[in-house]
């Protein structure tokens, strides 16, 4: 038996770690189960931690306990392993290296252009310089590098890492990541590092109505080379006002949503120097997977009725565009990026921009704007976001790639003052460097090709941060992710990612304990923070991490998580009770009641279901008592567990008072009758919230499934309750019906999307909205743990209960987790059904087979075959 995959924090061979006792992290290939595991931790030849041969099947989680290790270490770990005989391989080695881990580490000063930014103004991209000379052969030589603002470093003329836009998205009030580089292999005798630097989170426009300016008004950038030479002595190159600067350089305009400009007969001049400045905030390690640029989409030509030259790119994506072309010199080509085409045939950004005022606003003037008024507030309103590119030739053969934008598109619009090749265009994704999870298959192509839209929907949006749209808002919005968090974990590896996220929403807790609506900081505090507290988002800090300790079996993040989970917990219950104080007298559970402040509710129910939202005070008016209610006992039930596992029995007592009191309340107020509705969210959730039991239950299913035939199987749910429908009608007993509803064709439904061209996931179901979104499409997770069956159960354990049905013939799965890669495949035979499974190295699984039959098995390649009716 010999280690797999091995990783440190999460994270492949990390360099630049911020966590002095990482953990470790493998899978097992060979054998049926680990019994014993060894490792080894050096810095050079120096021992540093030896575990000796521990009996354990652990594989996760695996705390390092060497010597105490410091900034810039090095560390070398191997791992050996035994199996269930007492047989045992060669060690694997991996390793990680650690960053600067104290604030005496940093050497360098922050820099900034020498100008002084003016209200009103965007300036170019800041091109700083320092030239130097090696000192002797080099060992080894790290760059450490942060800005506030988003920054290119290039040695000798290549790029130092792989990280594009860098140093990420994050709350510029409360915390800056930097990036550590290997560029020992970059450097000669003679040397040139060029930083350029653009205005990113940091001043450029951010949320859907490009507010600038949000961190600061002066960009700025702290960065030092550190040298190892063979000899033994160091050197250090820091960002000072040596540096030189310009900002005459081609990159004339760069915002994150807007676009760039770019001169490509111009070169940066350098003929003035940085100004030093200062930064309040201590640069910190991300312990993350970078952005980076992934795949590559060619372009097929359109000509519009109108005559417009447009580019189609096949795949909506979040992402750049790159090109090669010959101009003359001064002749311009402008892009206009946008995701689809109007009902005209003609290409259109109608579908995701907004008009805001051409000069910067104030808190009170933000009011007009989110109310869809700014035209009170000025007669010139530009659009936001622009997504443009506007390239000036040089005369030569210019090559270009957008840097310090990234667009959500599918389609370009072309306006050149000289003819234009496609083949000389193409398209680039930008996301997170998050490995694939899982794959799916089934003898449906619609359902693939949904599949298929739910992972490029998740990865025009998994930036750094999940966000809701990659062109109109961009908002790490909490309710969005925790409907899709497990969906996401089925995807790719979310482990650093949501870490990360959390770490996100820590800094974004109001002092009250309420959450804004979305994370990282993205201003308009007067929406983002009035919405702040509402059921299904908020609860994202007490839902993302407990499913993160369920799937990932992390303990020690929902331990560092727990204080501010418990303070949104006493959040909720301190705003517990009617609003009217009157209509205490006519429920006997009114303490339990949750309704007060604002909240979204089910939000985007399709047209025709429930409260329609408006953009204006009325929907303040609007009271969700019954989400609300439900969530608190919800989210109460996850608390009374979350305390429990990390220590904390002091607080159980009232999370579970609370839980009890408001499912009674709920009960009281929603449940005296069976709901007669067909509106199924509100049958699904007291199913999925575990409120209704008994004869209870059994008769809301019931009017559940009526409902479902009612709609003629189409789909009747907002962000709330999509994630359950399937679920609900298959744990009731009618699969038939969860088939039925996945492979239905008409609006509004999964495969209407896919009928109508979509190649990501929309918003809402009318497509009215982004049309690059993945909440909806967290259905998916129905398709790994139900359709397949393929659940995680415990450390090292899975649950494997596949559901076949519909008009399916087979179905597949591969998943990678945490522990393994495990494979379910079921096929529709003759007379009957075979299974084949694939259990991983040191795992367990329990086979649960339709009928009733079950089964324990340890890892291995495995068939059933059971006829129709029987097992």
């Amino acid at each position: 038996m010999k280690p797999i995959r091995l990783r440190t924090e999460y994270l492949e061979q990390p360099i630049g770690l911020g966590i002095t006792k990482p953990r470790f992290y493998w899978n097992c290939e060979g054998g049926v189960t680990q019994s014993a595991y060894r490792i080894i931790a050096k810095n050079g030849d120096t021992i540093l931690w030896d575990s000796g041969k521990v009996i354990s099947s652990a594989m996760s989680h695996i705390r390092y306990e060497g010597q105490p290790l410091k900034s810039r270490d090095r560390v070398d770990w191997s791992v050996q392993l035994w199996d269930e005989n007492g047989a045992s391989d060669e060690a694997v080695t991996s390793w990680f290296e650690l960053g600067l881990l104290e604030t005496s580490d940093w050497k360098a000063r922050w820099i900034s252009g020498a100008y002084k930014p003016k209200k009103n103004r965007r300036y170019p991209v800041d091109c700083f310089k320092k030239e130097f000379a090696l000192k002797g052969a080099v060992r080894k030589a790290r760059l450490y590098i942060t800005a506030c603002g988003l920054y290119r470093a290039m040695i000798n003329g290549q790029r130092a890492g792989t990280f594009y836009l860098a140093p990420g998205c994050t709350d510029y009030r409360c915390r800056l990541y930097y990036q550590t580089y290997d560029i020992t292999e970059l450097l000669a005798s003679q040397n040139r590092l060029e930083i350029e630097l653009a205005d990113g989170w940091y001043r450029g426009a951010v949320g859907a109505w490009g507010i600038t300016n949000l961190f600061g008004r002066q960009t700025k950038l702290l960065c030092q080379i550190e040298v190892f030479y063979q000899d033994g002595h160091n050197e250090t190159i820091i960002s000072d006002r040596t540096f030189c600067w310009s900002n005459d350089g081609p990159r004339r305009f760069a915002d994150l949503k807007d676009g760039e400009i770019y001169e490509a007969d111009r070169k940066p001049g350098y003929r003035g120097f940085a100004r030093e400045t200062s930064g309040k905030l201590v640069p910190q390690a991300s312990n993350n997977v970078p952005v980076l640029t992934q795949e590559v989409f060619h372009a097929a030509l359109i000509t519009t009725p109108s005559g417009k030259t447009v580019l189609n790119f096949g795949q909506n994506i979040a992402g750049f565009i790159a090109f090669k072309i010959q101009g003359k010199r001064g002749q311009k080509i402008r892009l206009l990026m946008g995701e689809t085409l109007d009902k005209y045939g003609e290409f259109t950004q109608e579908n995701f921009q907004l008009m805001r005022p051409g000069r910067e606003v104030g808190k009170i003037a933000e009011l007009f704007m989110i109310s869809h008024k700014s035209r009170r507030l000025s007669k010139k309103l530009v659009p936001t976001p622009k997504q443009e590119i506007i390239f000036t030739c040089s005369g030569n053969d210019d090559q270009y790639q957008t840097e310090f934008a990234v667009f959500g598109f599918r389609y370009a619009l072309i306006e050149a003052d000289f003819p234009v090749r496609p083949g000389d265009f193409c398209a680039i994704a930008v996301y997170s460097g998050m490995e694939t999870a899982g794959t799916f298959n089934c003898s449906n192509p619609k359902i693939e090709k949904l599949f298929q839209n739910t992972m490029w929907g998740m990865k025009g949006n998994f930036l750094d941060v999940p966000t809701d749209c990659p062109t109109r808002e961009r908002i790490g919005w909490t309710g969005d992710a925790q409907v899709f968090f497990d969906t996401s974990a089925y995807l790719m590896d979310t482990t650093s990612f949501f870490r990360k996220w959390l770490a996100d929403l820590c800094d974004s807790q109001l002092k009250d304990g309420k959450f804004p609506g979305g994370a990282p900081y993205i201003g308009l505090e007067v929406q983002y923070n009035f919405c702040g507290g509402s059921v299904g988002w908020s609860d994202a800090i007490v839902l993302i991490p407990y499913r993160y300790w369920k799937r990932y079996g992390d303990l020690d993040l929902v331990k560092d998580c727990y204080p501010m989970m418990r303070k949104y917990a006493m959040y909720m219950i301190g705003n517990a009770g009617y609003k009217d104080k009157s209509k205490n007298k006519t429920n006997p559970y009114y303490r339990y009641v949750y309704e007060k402040g604002w909240h979204f509710g089910e939000w985007l129910e399709p047209e025709g279901v429930g409260e329609a939202f408006t953009p204006d005070a009325s929907a303040t008016r609007i009271v969700h008592t019954e989400e609300c209610t439900a969530y608190l006992h919800y989210t109460m039930c996850h608390m009374v567990e979350l305390a429990q596992a990390t220590g904390h029995g002091e607080d159980v007592a009232q999370f579970q008072e609370y839980a009890d009191g408001a499912a009674k309340a709920y009960e009281f107020m929603f449940l005296q009758t069976v709901p007669d509705t067909d509106r199924q969210a509100k049958l699904i959730r007291p199913l999925a919230f575990g409120i209704a039991e008994g004869g209870k239950k059994t008769e809301i299913a019931r009017r559940l499934f009526r409902a479902v035939e009612n709609r003629q199987y189409r789909v009747g749910t907002g962000f709330l309750s999509t994630p359950f429908v399937l679920s609900m009608l298959t744990q009731e007993g009618r699969a038939d019906l969860a088939y039925k509803m996945l492979e239905n064709e008409q609006a509004p439904g999964w495969l209407y999307e896919v009928n109508a061209n979509a190649t990501t996931i929309w918003e809402d179901w009318e497509g009215k909205v982004s049309l690059n979104h993945y909440s909806p499409g967290a259905v998916c997770s129905w398709l790994f743990d139900t359709v397949c069956g393929i659940r995680v159960a415990g450390e090292n354990h899975f649950r494997i209960a596949p559901v076949p049905g519909g008009s399916l013939t087979f179905a597949e799965a591969a998943y990678t987790s945490l522990y393994g890669t495990v494979r379910s495949r079921w096929e529709k035979k003759a007379n009957g059904f075979c299974l084949a499974l694939d259990i991983p190295a040191n795992t367990s699984a329990e086979i649960h087979l339709p009928g009733g039959k079950t089964c324990a098995l340890t890892a291995g390649t495995y068939r059933f075959e059971w006829q129709s009716g029987a097992v």
